[in-house]
């Protein structure tokens, strides 16, 4: 049997993951920030202009009234830009929490694929430099950059338009030839910004990609740290971060740069344009078009206007960063994964009832265009209610048969099949409620020992949870913990063994009902003496499931029904008869 439909053939998970439809909030929480932004601009530049007015025109001293009214609307614009202004602040963060949480849900629905592919397959997905890093680095950096260049972007459009409208046409009353020179010269000092930006491109998206490559090589090097320090060369640590945070900090350097000659060049313009307006004031107010306190207001109604626009060099910065990291985002979200699910309406149901096998029919598996497989011509039955050990050396493709049958790679030759059912017909979901994996590193979360077994299955009980502890002999373990099911275990809790983790992970997978199990070296970090007693346990456990061993210990042929070596060697001996495990 031929491999399955091209990647373009059927829809893929994921696609939209990098568009900008998941990149962008709800119209209604972008109108409410706009809105309260221009009111808070207005209520910014009111207040310039009244306390302009209100300090010239107190010289002259005027009736007591017509202060009290100016003080009174002072007061009140100064309260309306602070309300309107964290009115503005938390519609922008709703906006760009909302749109961060769409956008990881929908860049971890484009990853996920891609994960259990192995090592090349997470190459091709990294979008700078390669490695677990730049994963790291697109996953919660870049995202959490387009977020924040929205709030940034967003806040900085809504300041800069309204302050120019609003402040242009308050000017425009008082003088309309001032008011038309502050346009102009905010127009200007807008092109300037925008000019200086487009230089400072390259800047902020090398930067980005330097940071990602930092981030790659932290990662790979905490991973390596323990086995270069006992070999004495920590040297290569210091050496490969120095380098990683000198390009790193290199291109931070030339952004700064960049950013500082914009700065200077708004500074510039927003001089000229401020002298501008006052001289053309002057003019108007010696001609005795306007008072001089009037030219006051005037003046302070042009120093908010430009204020705002001044703010513009940063911002531009930080949404070149926001665009390299949303390109990488998308880059990251088109790779192709290794296998393509089927439609919901497609998706194929295994039967109820019993225990159900597991099948690999001339399987032969590869990386992408690689002629070389990892796994050529295997046939293996795993019938229901059975055990099978499949064994051979490292490198012989005894993990990559474990990985077709769970459908993270794809067949390029043959048939797997779960319940006799192929398994490029179900869907992820459908996989995991039948199919358990034990891993030969299994993760044990930073929780409570009960929210680890309910991993997968929501709805168990405390008397589920300790029923499962009990099946793979935990119940003492259990017994000795200081809060039972709620004591905090993994990651800044209690640390578990090699062995105790592994029969934490059988539970949970008990816990879920898979009907199909497959046993992934799990007593690979064992030491001989207890990985054998252990092994016999974990598959004592599984009852009358049906079980595939991927095992290197010897004694694996008392353990199951059949055995199956791959390259080559002599198998274990195996029973003629049932295991005598018996089926619990």
């Amino acid at each position: 049997m031929t491999s399955r439909q091209s990647p373009g053939s059927r829809p893929r998970r994921g696609r939209s993951a990098g568009s900008r439809q998941g990149m962008r909030p709800s119209r209604g929480v972008t109108a409410r920030a706009g809105a309260s932004g221009a009111l808070s601009v207005g209520s910014g530049i009111g207040l310039l202009a009244t306390s302009g007015w209100l300090i010239t025109r107190a010289s002259e001293r005027p009736p007591v009234l017509e202060l009290c009214v100016a003080i009174g609307l002072v007061q009140a614009f100064a309260l309306g830009r602070g309300v309107f202004r964290y009115l503005q602040r938390l519609s922008v963060h709703d906006a760009s929490l909302e749109m961060l949480g769409r956008l990881r849900l929908r860049l971890f629905d484009a990853l996920e694929p891609l994960v259990p592919g192995g090592p090349k397959v997470a190459a091709g997905a990294s979008g700078a430099g390669g490695g677990s890093g730049a994963w790291l680095n697109g996953f919660v950096a870049d995202s959490d950059a387009v977020a924040q260049g929205f709030a940034r972007r967003s806040t900085v459009a809504v300041h800069v338009g309204a302050s120019i409208l609003l402040g242009g046409a308050l000017a425009y009353v008082l003088e309309p030839d001032a008011g038309l020179v502050l346009v102009a010269g905010a127009l200007v000092l807008v092109a300037a910004a925008l000019a200086t930006g487009l230089a400072g491109r390259e800047a902020a998206e090398r930067e980005a990609d330097a940071r990602a490559r930092l981030a790659g090589a932290v990662m790979e090097t905490v991973r390596a740290a323990r086995e270069l320090s006992t070999y004495g060369r920590a040297d290569l640590l210091e050496r490969r971060l120095g380098e990683a945070g000198r390009s790193a900090a290199e291109a931070a350097r030339r952004r700064s740069v960049v950013l500082a000659a914009g700065r200077a060049l708004v500074t510039l313009v927003s001089g000229g344009t401020l002298t501008a307006v006052v001289l053309t004031g002057l003019c108007a107010e010696q001609a005795g078009r306007i008072s001089g306190v009037t030219l006051s207001a005037l003046a302070f109604a042009a120093l908010a206007v430009l204020d705002h626009c001044s703010t513009l060099p940063s911002a531009l910065a930080d949404a070149h960063a926001a665009s390299a990291a949303r390109r990488r985002i998308s880059a990251l979200a088109q790779v192709e994964p290794p296998v393509v699910e089927p439609g919901p309406s497609r998706a194929a149901r295994l039967p109820g009832g019993g225990p159900i096998g597991a099948r690999l029919d001339r399987v032969e598996v590869g990386y992408g265009e690689e002629p070389e497989p990892l796994l050529g011509g295997l046939t293996l039955e795993v019938a229901p209610g059975r055990r099978v050990g499949l064994v051979g050396p490292s490198g012989s493709g005894k993990t990559t048969a474990v990985h077709a049958l769970l459908h993270f790679l794809e067949c390029r030759r043959g048939q797997a099949s779960v319940g006799g059912v192929d398994v490029r017909e179900l869907d992820r979901g459908e996989i995991a409620r039948h199919v358990g994996w034990l891993a030969e590193d299994v993760h044990v979360f930073a929780a409570t020992v009960r929210d680890n077994l309910r991993l997968g299955r929501r709805d168990a009980t405390d008397a589920d949870c300790t029923r499962v502890l009990a099946r793979v002999g935990l119940s003492s373990w259990l017994d000795s913990l200081p809060e039972g099911l709620g004591t905090v275990v993994g990651s800044g809790g209690r640390q578990l063994s090699a062995g105790e983790r592994q029969r934490l992970a059988m539970a949970r997978l008990l816990l879920v009902g898979c009907r199909v199990l497959l046993l992934d070296e799990p007593t690979a970090h064992l030491e001989r003496a207890s990985s054998d007693a252990l092994l016999g346990e974990l598959i004592e456990a599984a009852g009358a499931r049906s079980v595939l061993v991927v095992s290197h210990e010897p004694g694996i042929g008392r353990l199951v029904d059949d055995v199956v070596t791959l390259g080559g060697g002599p198998a274990p001996s195996a029973p003629s008869g049932p295991s005598p495990l018996g089926a619990a």
